[in-house]
């Protein structure tokens, strides 16, 4: 049996995890995480929920993670298939101390400065060797992110014209599209030949890409939202922006187009664009639900 003074550690250990997974990013803000603490075990629990519930539980796994291994302990993951089981979806294990390196620290500090931006980009563009290092920073367990050409982004455009935005999220797409291919409404497949290769808007220095891997598994759509984590915050290190869509993702047409496009890209998980803002976003941070509302109460054995 643990000491009064470890378990109080641990609880402390768990508490901050909770806060800093509470700021990880997910679909409309759902949040669809809660969590439950035993000794020295915190459990990730999901109800029934779809592949972008996965992917924000997943993007909270990498944030809780990365405080516990900030705060300078060293936790194993378990990660457990729907379809296998009937507890946890993901469980953290400490197993002891661990000096946080100076990298960890500077990422743990990012998630308090990562948000959501949607104006059009106006900042200096990402250079190549910015965007490598980017690259690397998103991929995990399979999970790669592809930067779309601009032919590509065109033809996308393409594939969605036409096509009424039922919901503010594709809403935010189609605006998106058309900013960057320079109108004010995105253009049928009879414009494709007229679309400007450089164009006055400014949003032309966004770069979009695909976050993709290799299955379609619900352990798939979890580590793609560990990487989603690991690779915005590496990028809100670099003070570029990530916006995600998954508009695009949901849209069978688009999402074969994406297929296509990168033939390694099996599954397609979420668009993101990336860029930099001339001017600092005005907006405050967004609602999050407090931690009594996300610690699983159903246990006696409560330490959080």
């Amino acid at each position: 049996m643990a000491s009064p003074i470890v378990s109080r550690a641990r609880a402390q250990a768990f508490y901050r995890a909770v806060v800093t997974a509470g700021r990880a990013p997910s679909a409309h803000n759902t949040q669809p995480w809660r969590w439950r603490a035993s000794g020295p075990v915190l459990d990730l629990l999901a109800g029934p929920a779809g592949h972008l519930a996965m992917i924000g539980c997943g993007a909270a796994l990498h944030h809780a993670r990365l405080s516990l291994a900030a705060q300078g302990w060293r936790a194993t993951v378990e990660r457990r298939s729907r379809s296998a089981r009937s507890g946890p979806l993901a469980r953290l294990r400490l197993e002891g101390r661990a000096p946080a390196s100076p990298g960890t620290a500077r990422l743990a500090r990012a998630v308090r400065q990562r948000h959501t931006d949607p104006r059009p980009v106006t900042g200096r563009a990402i250079t190549a060797e910015e965007m490598r290092n980017l690259v690397r920073a998103f991929h995990s367990h399979d999970v790669g992110l592809h930067v779309l050409r601009p032919h590509q982004v065109l033809d996308l455009a393409v594939a969605v014209a036409g096509e009424g935005a039922a919901d503010p999220a594709e809403q935010q797409w189609h605006e998106q599209l058309a900013l960057w291919t320079g109108g004010d409404r995105i253009v049928g497949a009879a414009d494709r030949g007229r679309l400007p290769v450089r164009c006055g808007s400014r949003d032309r220095a966004a770069t979009f890409a695909v976050l993709h891997g290799r299955g379609d598994h619900d352990m798939d759509w979890l580590y793609a939202g560990e990487a989603l984590s690991a690779g915005w915050l590496a990028a809100t290190q670099q003070g570029v922006s990530v916006l995600p869509f998954s508009a695009p993702i949901e849209r069978a047409d688009a999402r074969e187009m994406l297929r296509r496009a990168v033939p390694e890209a099996a599954q397609p998980y979420v668009m993101i664009r990336l860029g930099r803002h001339a001017t600092q976003a005005v907006a405050g941070p967004t609602s999050r639900l407090g931690v009594r509302q996300i610690i699983d109460r159903g246990t006696r054995r409560q330490t959080v």
